[in-house]
C-alpha cells in the first residue's frame, strides 16, 4: 500500500515532466523561428550551384570542346601532310568541329539539368526538415505531457496514508452532524 511518500513522488515527477514540457516547448520555439524561415525559403527558392560554380563548368566544358577542335585540326593538317593532298583533311576537320560542338552543348545541357536537380533535392531536404522540426519538438513536449498525466494518475490512485485514514475517521462524525443539522435548520 503506497503511503504519501509515493504521492509526493508523482507529484514531483509530474512537476519535473511538466518543466521539462515547458523547456522542449521554449527550445522548439527557439530554434523554430530561424530554422523555419530558413528552411520556407529554400523551399520557394532552392539554392544550386553558385554563378561562379555555373561559370566554371561551363568554361571546362569550353576549355575541352576547344582542345577537341584543336586536336582535329592538328589531325587534319598531319593527314593533309602525310598524304600531300590538301583536301583530304577537310572531312575529318568538319567532323571534329561538329563533334566538339555537340558536345559543348551536351556538357552546357548537363550543367543545367545537374542544377535543376540539384535545387529539387535541396528543395525536398528543406521540406522534410521542416518536417523533423515539427514532429521532433512537438512529439517531445507531448510526450513530457504524457508523463506528467501518468504521475498525476499514479499519486490520485494511491491509498490515503494511516494519518490521512485517522483523520477521515475523526472528522466523519463531525461532519456528519454538522451536515445533519445544516440541512434540518434549512428544510426543517
Amino acid at each position: 500500500m503506497g503511503g504519501s511518500g509515493t504521492k509526493s513522488d508523482a507529484f514531483a515527477n509530474s512537476g519535473t515532466a511538466l518543466n521539462q514540457s515547458n523547456q522542449l516547448g521554449a527550445n522548439a520555439g527557439a530554434l523554430y523561428g530561424p530554422l523555419s524561415a530558413q528552411l520556407q525559403s529554400q523551399m520557394a527558392h532552392p539554392s544550386g550551384y553558385t554563378p561562379a560554380q555555373m561559370a566554371a563548368q561551363n568554361t571546362a566544358a569550353q576549355q575541352s570542346a576547344g582542345g577537341s577542335n584543336a586536336s582535329t585540326v592538328g589531325q587534319g593538317a598531319l593527314l593533309a601532310a602525310r598524304t600531300r593532298n590538301a583536301g583530304a583533311a577537310q572531312n575529318a576537320i568538319a567532323q571534329g568541329g561538329r563533334q566538339a560542338s555537340q558536345n559543348l552543348s551536351n556538357a552546357a545541357v548537363g550543367t543545367q539539368v545537374r542544377n535543376a536537380n540539384l535545387q529539387q533535392q535541396n528543395q525536398r531536404a528543406a521540406t522534410s526538415g521542416l518536417e523533423n522540426l515539427y514532429g521532433t519538438e512537438l512529439g517531445g513536449s507531448q510526450n513530457a505531457l504524457g508523463l506528467s498525466n501518468s504521475a498525476i494518475k499514479i499519486a490520485g490512485e494511491q491509498a490515503p496514508s494511516f494519518w490521512q485514514q485517522m483523520g477521515y475517521a475523526a472528522g466523519k462524525p463531525i461532519a456528519s452532524g454538522l451536515g445533519g443539522a445544516i440541512s434540518g435548520s434549512l428544510f426543517g
